[in-house]
């Protein structure tokens, strides 16, 4: 990684104050930068930081003309330039995403050994890493890379500019989407969790429904997604899952939602636009989320929420009600004590 400060400034869309030829060669924080790298300075009331940063250039609000005034400053931090934004988080993302990209290029190809069949469909400049496994009918789009120990199963999809890290398995039947990451130790399209009770016995219902997964979802570690018993579970456009969540069957999630690490959503349940759902949750099934609900951390959610619900506690209830009884119970061992001076109790 190596790029001039005028070549950064371009990725921002910023203004250079300072020396465009200036080389950066790592991110940092205003704490641990050093020579060659570049930070950010989020806000006015990191200035004093910034003052003592050793890195070489600076993402910032304004520029910060305290290096002008005091040379000794400059010397000691080495500032070659200063790249003035609007927002200096959002421009210093843009250059982590570059810095990322860079560090995570694979050779194109398909690296031995690999099993491709030969009836599956692999796009252009394609990356498939080794020990993978494509079968029958699977479609890899272009420019999608798939980490090593990666299994695709027949006539899954997987879209372009894909991202599959190593161990992940999708199964059967499965379509993913463009520009989709998952992450390590992520199972897709394991049957649903169905079953029939007969005379004492549990009887399997065949799962032999599908996922359909939309454009730029993200999905964490070690997350399980069930296949629909019938029909699709459906995770839309834009929905970032956290690790070690567990998506049900017949599920479907709206768009741009985002699920914290644990979650825990039953089948049948139906979750919509931009709903935040904190860590822990669970939600029952068959439950429907309006959009742009907020379910807190640890709740459990036993009924239907109307849009933009904001609740907390198991069971979840509106956030004020719940704030108000863990007040009340923490006084409960003090009234029970009043209670029993008062009313002779034991």
């Amino acid at each position: 990684m190596n790029y001039t400060l005028r070549e950064i400034c371009t990725i921002t869309g910023g203004t250079l104050v300072g020396d465009g030829d200036t080389r950066i060669t790592g991110v940092a924080s205003l704490e641990g930068a050093r020579q060659g790298d570049i930070t950010f300075v989020k806000g006015e009331e990191f200035i004093e930081k910034a003052l003592k940063t050793r890195a070489s250039a600076l993402v910032v609000h304004r520029e910060i003309k305290e290096f002008k005034s005091a040379p000794s400053l400059r010397s000691r931090a080495g500032l070659g330039g200063q790249i003035v934004v609007k927002d200096p988080f959002l421009a210093f993302v843009k250059i982590l995403e570059v810095f990322s990209q860079e560090r995570g290029k694979r050779h194109r190809g398909i690296h031995p050994p690999t099993l491709v069949a030969k009836t599956a469909t692999i796009g252009r400049e394609v990356s498939i890493g080794a020990y993978s496994v494509i079968e029958e009918g699977a479609v890899i789009g272009d420019r999608a890379t798939l980490y090593p120990m990666v299994y695709i199963g027949h006539n899954t999809k997987v879209g372009e500019d894909t991202l599959i890290y190593p161990m992940v398995s999708i199964r059967e039947e499965v379509s993913i989407g463009k520009r989709v990451i998952i992450h390590s130790g992520t199972t897709i399209g394991g049957d649903g969790f169905g079953y029939l009770q007969v005379e004492g016995r549990h009887v399997k219902i065949p799962q032999v429904g599908t996922i359909e997964i939309g454009d730029d979802v993200e999905i964490g570690c070690n997350v399980t997604i069930a296949r629909a018993t019938l029909d699709k579970t459906v995770i839309a456009r834009g929905v970032k899952i956290d690790n070690h969540s567990h998506i049900a069957h017949n599920v479907i999630i709206g768009e741009d939602t985002m699920l914290i690490a644990y979650a825990k959503i039953a089948g049948g349940a139906v979750i919509g636009k931009n709903v935040m759902i904190a860590e822990d949750v669970g939600i029952t099934d068959h439950a429907t989320i309006g959009d742009n609900c907020v379910i807190g951390g640890g709740s459990n959610v036993y009924k239907s929420l109307p849009p933009g619900s904001v609740v907390w506690g198991s069971p979840a209830k509106p956030i004020m009600e719940e704030k108000r009884l863990q007040v009340l119970l923490r006084k409960l061992p003090k009234m029970w004590e009043t209670l029993k001076r008062f009313g002779n109790l034991r």
